[in-house]
């Protein structure tokens, strides 16, 4: 599913560039440059280990020329996570998960004649994931202990749909791919945080 997704992106990226005027570019000449800046919250819902979640973040960029971005993208899944984990053989553990991600924030825009235009987002980055088992005195959970946490490399590309609202104010709407690499935990694996993400946006700046 995940090769599918990405050599989907590709092919579109390609077709796109090709089909453009040869006298078009993102930058013409040092004259020519505009600069922009916007910032705005987004919502994911995404697969997390066992179950769906839901993720919070934020991200800010510059935007030249209308057409592309470069900035910070940062937040994290805000509903809980519980698993089961085998610790022994025969022996299992209700675990819960806390996991950030972000890093830098890249995004490509095709313009239409119209107020909708489709966006390439990125997110290249790392993330942050700890395993907390509840710790429990005559049956009343009483502490959350920490028994693992580590580091993952992030690589999310998607496609949005976004509608200009104001002059001021954009929306988008669209999927993307989560994809961890190189973890270094006994319980997760880079597997158990890969997975299709759907996403809500706003951007607020000049546009």
């Amino acid at each position: 599913m995940k090769k599918l997704f990405l050599a989907f992106i590709i092919v579109l990226c390609t077709k796109i560039s090709i089909g453009q005027d040869g006298g078009n570019y993102i930058f013409n000449s040092k004259s020519d440059l505009k600069q922009s800046l916007f910032l705005g919250p987004e919502l994911k819902i995404s697969r997390l280990i066992e179950g769906y979640q839901v993720y919070t973040g934020f991200k800010g960029a510059v935007l030249f020329n209308e057409r592309i971005a470069f900035g910070l993208s940062a937040g994290g899944f805000v509903t809980e996570t519980v698993f089961e984990s085998y610790e022994d053989p025969g022996e299992t553990a209700l675990l819960n998960t806390i996991m950030g991600y972000g890093g830098f924030y890249f995004d490509y825009i095709i313009h239409t004649r119209s107020p909708f235009q489709i966006s390439f987002p990125m997110v290249l980055g790392g993330s942050g994931v700890m395993l907390f088992r509840p710790e429990e005195t005559a049956g009343v959970n009483t502490n959350d202990r920490l028994i693992e946490g580590g580091v993952f490399i992030i690589y999310e590309p998607g496609i949005n749909l976004e509608v200009d609202i104001t002059s001021f104010l954009r929306m988008g709407l669209g999927i993307g791919y989560r994809l961890a690499f190189r973890g270094d935990m006994d319980r997760v694996s880079p597997g158990d945080l890969s997975d299709l993400t759907i996403n809500w946006n706003l951007k607020f700046g000049s546009f």
